[in-house]
Order: C-alpha cells, then structure tokens, then sequence
C-alpha cells in the first residue's frame, strides 16, 4: 500500500518538476531528493515489485556518471542529471535501456520544437525566464526534465512496475 502511494506521489514530483522546467529551466533539488528519499521505503514495503537493490543502485550509479559526463560538456544541465539518476534508481537495470530511448525520442522532439520556437516566435510575451522566452530570445535551451520523465515512465510501465502498484492500490479500495 505504502508502495503504491509513494509511487503517486512520485509521479505528482515529476509533473511538477516538468512544470518548473518549462516555466524556469530548473528542477528544484527538493523534486530530486523527495524521489530520491520516496525510493527506500517504496522498496521496503513492496519489495516483490522490484528487482534487487544493487539493480536500482547501480541503475543510479551508471545515469548519474553519464550524465555528469553530459554535464561536463554543456550538453546537458546540472538539475537534468540529478533529476534522471533519482528517477533510474526507480526503474532499475531493467527498465534502464527503455528510459534512455525514450528519453532521447522525447528529447530530439523538444529540440525540434526549441529550434521551431527560436525561428517563428509563436508565444507572444513568454514569462520570464521561461523556455518560450530563452529560446525566443536566441538562446539555446530544452526543458530536458520533461524528456527525462517521459523516459522514466515508458521504463516503469516496461518494467511492469506500474501494474504491481495498480494492483495493490486496487485491493486498498476494495
């Protein structure tokens, strides 16, 4: 049940992490450690639905190594990377390849759309600091977050997570 529950709120983080990366081009490092601290007792009390803990670490280990790497070269925010391992501790060794394709999918789509901001300027008086206006305004920039959320749930319904979770929300209502 506990499992289940965190698993919602998970999901509630990551929507409003995509939100703040829209609007701001950042994720809050608080977004970053609520999934990551969720994690420990989701796997605690629903072991059953996940593989072992060393897959999740190791999942962790391997994005968060990439994605400095990624960091390191400007090709890819600080945040973005914090954000992504926080999320592959969830999905596991398993769901890891799932998460990167669709990832990346979801990322080249928003490139697509910056490059398509940047040349048309569609939103007339963007926020702020916003993507819309950064991007209008010439620079280069991509809500990343929301590629790395697409990816985590497309590996989390690969993983068969989801369906677990789905069960066991289904036997606290009846």
């Amino acid at each position: 049940m506990l499992g289940a529950l965190l698993t919602v709120a998970v999901g509630v983080v990551m929507l409003m992490a995509c939100v703040s990366d829209v609007r701001g081009l950042r994720i809050p490092n608080l977004y970053v450690a609520l999934i990551f601290a969720a994690f420990f007792p989701a796997f605690i009390f629903a072991p059953e639905a996940f593989g072992t803990w060393w897959e999740h670490l190791g999942a962790m280990l391997v994005f968060l190594v990439i994605t400095y790497l990624m960091f390191v070269w400007n090709m890819l925010g600080a945040g973005d990377a914090k954000y992504g391992a926080a999320l592959a501790l969830w999905v596991g060794l398993q769901g890891l390849m799932p998460f990167v394709l669709y990832m990346a999918i979801v990322g080249g789509v928003l490139g697509v759309m910056s490059l398509v901001l940047r040349k048309y300027k569609p939103v007339k008086n963007p926020r702020a600091g916003s993507w819309a206006e950064t991007v209008q305004d010439g620079g280069n920039a991509v809500p990343y977050g929301i590629a790395i959320s697409v990816g985590a749930c497309a590996a989390i319904f690969h993983t068969g997570f989801v369906f677990h979770q789905l069960d066991e929300l289904i036997k606290i209502i009846h």
